[in-house]
């Protein structure tokens, strides 16, 4: 079974990374004719049936991605479409935006019907509109929307929109212009919502996302409180809930067959009720009743799927282990649902899964064990898996809480016991139409919630409770390595001398190497489509300017790259400038003037506008402003902020969108000199980087901040040519992502790293030494 799952999987990945569309037909075809030859070949047999498997796999993949495609097909880009459609699920409701995911069925464009029963799921956008309060699951509504695929940015920290997609199985994303509500289809689940949304808890947020796995009105501050202290995998359901669920409904039932009296004549048989399955199938149908309540997500089928393949394999007399137990269990989710593969919640569930096996050893405890030694073998095996978890927290969530241990041990039990029970009970309470009482059991279930929460923002706001990536340096990394190496004795105790000397060898590697290799200063040319978008790094502090472009009410570069490419660097922002006022560069500057209060700001819309003669020295990086020569607060493309930076002898020049009548005067009155670097003016449009300016500055190197297939036509071929014969280098943003030009005294290097390389050609690196 082993090598026949790793087939079956091998074909579905590999389908699914296909450049090519595989014909269904075909693959169909080749399998039937493998199947009828099996009988003839008995030498090869086994070879064949693994090549079935293979072609299986195949067909699986192939299938999912045909469907996607021709629904891709069938919805028109950018344009507005006419659309009867059904609410699934909302992700979240805010004072601007609501994002929400819908299944469409009858589409038209204007007055032409473009298909009748399309079953198509998007993500929606709706912005301002105060109806939109109203949505709940289950609504079908009237609606005019416009679609098209998500734009992926290619930066550190940048999240991939178009795979997040591709795992949900959503077809597009697009935006809402106006809905009418036609009729409600009432489920389970819309039932338990509108319930809860007529309630008056504290914490109906995490209620709704124990009872439905609907986290959209949980507030930010509780949210950020609970993951800060460990405790993210209880704010939704996940293999934990399915698990207590399903333990509490089995033993429930095996401790009451077990006290049945031994008269009558159907109790005489009560050894033998207790010998069969009855007590596990019925908490396996309960499990799966919950996990349709949760709306099947994939942690929750990951978990119900595990407890079948244990119970039916001990049914079935098979001694398979556990670990093969997971790989079963991954193989056939990915079969079921290839998009899963592509789901980092799947493979975080899935590896949390598979750190609870690695520590399973140690919950094998003698049963005369006291009270003291459980409790001492507990918090071992809490700081075990946190020194495991922990490099995946860091990876998913950008850190990983130091508290967990001690806030698990303390809520989690009450979770189980309390919080999580009363909650099922209100939401059968609910769907029984028994709303008072449903409420009653949820202002319950809350009350502990109510007294924790003091506690877990007080854990939240020690100094050590939370280490982010923005903390982690490489004696972090020793730390770690030397705790987990203190609590693996008792594990692998034959290795143990062999690990200490591996891990000693390799942290002492990455030590000198990552202090050998660091760059004194980095220069980041962000990719953010047709906007611009820098920032200059220095000793984990960083200068920003330009803040990207600004799309939607709560949508900007600022959110969506800027952001988490900070956080990605572990960076801290202590200055923002502004070019100029224009949108592709100014983006959402109040957003970011609001949460970045405490930074300098200058330039263009700032009380510190640019005027040639301004300088200053930060970090060791002279700086001075070369234009305009008058300040000007709502500065336009010709009053641009031109920078000069120096470090070392390494110069750069940031020119923001002037032309060519601006690059005269600074030439002409010899404002501008030979520079390394060049950061192209208005993303290299034909009305800019003249041959003057590329003679008095002969840059080494011109970068392009610039989107792919944009409509304005840039950068222009000529603009493009001229800075070849210059004697320049030349790198866009719209053909290999983020830009880092890593900057010592004396040399500049260019690199793309092949994580964020949008081509299939290999990485850009150059290097120039003075």
């Amino acid at each position: 079974m082993g090598y026949s799952s790793f087939t079956l999987l091998a074909g579905t990945v590999m389908a699914l990374y296909s450049t090519h569309l595989i014909e269904t037909w075909l693959v169909a075809l080749v399998i039937v004719v493998a199947i009828c030859a099996v009988p003839f070949c008995r030498h090869t047999r086994k070879l064949l049936n693994q090549f079935i498997l293979l072609c299986i796999g195949i067909l699986i993949g192939t299938h999912f991605v045909s469907n996607l495609a021709q629904q891709h097909t069938q919805l028109p880009e950018r344009q507005w479409l006419s659309v009867y459609l059904t609410i699934e699920h909302i992700d979240y409701h805010s004072d601007k935006r609501s994002r929400f995911v819908a299944s469409l069925s009858r589409v038209l464009h204007g007055n032409e019907l473009i298909t009748e029963d399309c079953q198509c799921r998007v993500q929606l956008y709706w912005y301002e509109d105060r109806s939109r309060n109203i949505l709940s699951p289950g609504q079908q509504y009237r609606a005019e929307i416009k679609l098209k695929m998500p734009t992926t940015y290619w930066n550190q920290g940048s999240e991939r929109p178009a795979r997040y997609l591709w795992a949900k199985q959503l077809v597009k994303q697009g935006y809402v212009r106006e809905m009418q509500l036609t009729q409600v289809e009432p489920s389970v689940r819309w039932r338990v919502y509108r319930t809860f949304e007529a309630t008056e808890l504290e914490f109906v947020g995490m209620l709704q996302a124990l009872a439905i796995g609907y986290r959209g009105s949980i507030p930010f501050e509780q949210r950020d409180v609970w993951q800060r202290n460990g405790l993210q995998h209880l704010m939704a359901i996940s293999g934990l809930h399915i698990s207590l669920v399903a333990g509490l409904i089995f033993l429930t039932l095996q401790r009451g067959i077990a006290r049945l009296p031994h008269k009558g004549t159907f109790l005489r048989n009560r050894e033998r009720l207790l010998l069969t399955p009855v007590a596990a199938v019925v908490a396996l149908i309960v499990a799966l009743l919950y996990t349709s309540l949760a709306g099947f997500a994939i942690s929750a089928q990951r978990a119900w799927l595990m407890l079948l393949l244990f119970w039916g394999q001990r049914w079935l007399g098979l001694t398979t282990r556990n670990w093969k137990r997971l790989w079963h269990a991954v193989v056939i989710l990915i079969v079921i649902d290839p998009g899963s593969w592509h789901d980092i919640g799947f493979w975080f569930s899935v590896l949390a899964v598979a750190v609870i096996l690695l520590c399973q050893w140690g919950w094998r405890v003698n049963s005369a064990a006291g009270w003291t030694k459980r409790l001492l073998q507990t918090i071992y095996l809490q700081l075990l898996f946190l020194a495991l978890m922990g490099p995946l927290s860091l990876a998913v969530f950008g850190g990983v809480s130091l508290i967990a241990p001690v806030s698990n041990l303390l809520v989690v039990p009450i979770f189980a016991f309390w919080v999580l029970p009363l909650t099922l009970m209100g939401a059968i309470a609910a769907i029984a139409w028994a709303d008072t009482f449903a409420a009653n059991l949820w202002w319950l279930a809350e009350q502990p919630l109510i007294v924790l929460q003091p506690l877990l923002e007080w854990l939240a706001r020690l100094p050590i409770g939370w280490l982010g990536t923005s903390s982690i340096a490489i004696e972090s990394v020793l730390l770690w390595a030397f705790g987990l190496l203190l609590l693996l004795p008792l594990w692998l105790m034959r290795y143990y001398w062999l690990m200490i000397a591996v891990s000693g060898l390799l942290s002492a590697g990455f030590l000198l190497l990552g202090r050998w290799h660091q760059p004194d200063v980095i220069f980041h040319v962000l990719d953010v489509g047709q906007a611009q978008a820098l920032v200059i790094e220095r000793d984990n502090a960083a200068w920003l300017i330009d803040l990207g472009r600004r799309f939607h009410i709560g949508r900007s570069h600022f959110e969506s790259v800027i952001d988490p490419f900070i956080k990605q660097r572990r960076l801290r922002i202590e200055r923002v400038s502004l070019t100029h006022q224009d949108a592709d560069h100014s983006g959402d500057w109040r957003t970011a003037k609001a949460r970045l209060s405490a930074v300098d700001w200058s330039g263009a819309l700032t009380q510190k506008p640019c005027q040639a003669g301004q300088q200053g020295v930060w970090r060791d990086i002279q700086w001075q402003v070369v234009w305009p020569k008058q300040a000007r607060a709502a500065a336009s493309n010709s009053s641009s902020c031109v920078y000069r930076f120096t470090y070392g002898t390494i110069d750069w020049l940031v020119t923001g969108d002037i032309g060519f009548a601006e690059e005269r005067i600074l030439v002409e009155e010899k404002r501008v000199g030979d520079v390394e670097i060049l950061v192209a003016p208005h993303h290299g449009s034909a009305f800019s980087l003249g041959s003057l300016m590329l003679k008095a500055t002969q840059p080494q190197l011109t970068v392009v901040s610039v989107g792919g297939a944009n409509n304005y036509g840039m950068p222009d071929k000529y603009t493009h040519q001229r800075v070849l014969e210059s004697g320049s280098e030349w790198a866009t943003t719209a053909d290999y992502g983020q830009l880092s030009i890593e900057i010592d005294a004396q040399s500049w290097t260019l690199k793309t790293p092949l994580l964020f390389d949008k081509t299939n050609a290999k990485s850009y690196s150059s290097t120039s030494q003075q």
